[in-house]
């Protein structure tokens, strides 16, 4: 079933946004008595189409629903800011994945350079396809995109833990560290996975993040992994750790 998050003065209404209404009218091909998901604040109801037309539509409230779709943790992916349109993707299998929080990071080895205002447009576009991973994963709240940041002005104190997805843990055969780690988080633990751009973390960024007491050096395993699937990896690991083990 087809799943909206919308803002309340929408729902107090019993409607939808514009572009929701065309994306049901003209995608969608809703009709009368069709029924779909609003969430709003984290709440779920099922509604059923009473009106629908090009500018139009409004529903009746049918019932309320409980959908348990969230990780018992929050979990930020801190991402060294990568080349093309990665960080779309990362944004958008991250959201189905569980991700609370995006920060797009420059870093010493980020091969981007973009204006200010290029920089906003990109964020609002972020947002949409979170918002859209969101809604597609039937998940109850959209993760927060932050604006692009350097590494030293992030304020890491407000995580519990910090991994560092760091490929030299790899070489050296350090695999379990990471394991034990989540295998002993309390709920509700704030987390954050800070992922080197295409080239990986520079030296002088590990020694700045070496002297951080939260912050913890992880290996992904065996394989070295591109910068676009070391978050998908971690998330994938959180999910079966906390939700099906």
């Amino acid at each position: 079933m087809q799943k909206f998050i919308i803002e309340k003065t929408y729902f107090n209404n019993q409607t939808l946004p514009q572009d929701l209404i065309y994306q049901c009218n003209k995608v969608l091909r809703f009709k009368i008595n069709n029924r779909f998901i609003v969430c709003v604040d984290k709440v779920n109801y099922i509604v059923q189409i009473t009106n629908i037309s090009d500018k139009n539509l409004s529903y009746n409230i049918i019932e309320k629903i409980t959908l348990d779709t969230e990780i018992d943790q929050y979990i930020t992916i801190i991402q060294g800011y990568p080349k093309g349109d990665k960080f779309e993707e990362i944004i958008k299998h991250g959201t189905e994945l569980g991700a609370f929080e995006f920060i797009p990071c420059i870093m010493k080895r980020t091969q981007f350079k973009i204006d200010e205002k290029r920089q906003n447009s990109k964020i609002e576009r972020f947002k949409k396809i979170a918002k859209e991973a969101s809604e597609q994963s039937m998940r109850n709240i959209v993760p927060e995109i932050n604006s692009f940041i350097k590494l030293n002005q992030i304020d890491f104190s407000v995580y519990d833990y910090v991994f560092v997805c760091y490929e030299e843990q790899s070489k050296l055969g350090n695999h379990q560290g990471f394991k034990e780690k989540i295998q002993s988080l309390n709920k509700g633990s704030k987390l954050a996975f800070l992922i080197g751009p295409e080239g990986g973390i520079d030296q002088e960024e590990v020694e700045y993040l070496s002297e951080l007491s939260n912050v913890y050096f992880i290996s992904l395993g065996k394989r070295i992994l591109r910068t676009e699937t070391a978050s998908f990896y971690v998330l994938s690991i959180l999910s079966y750790e906390r939700e099906l083990s």
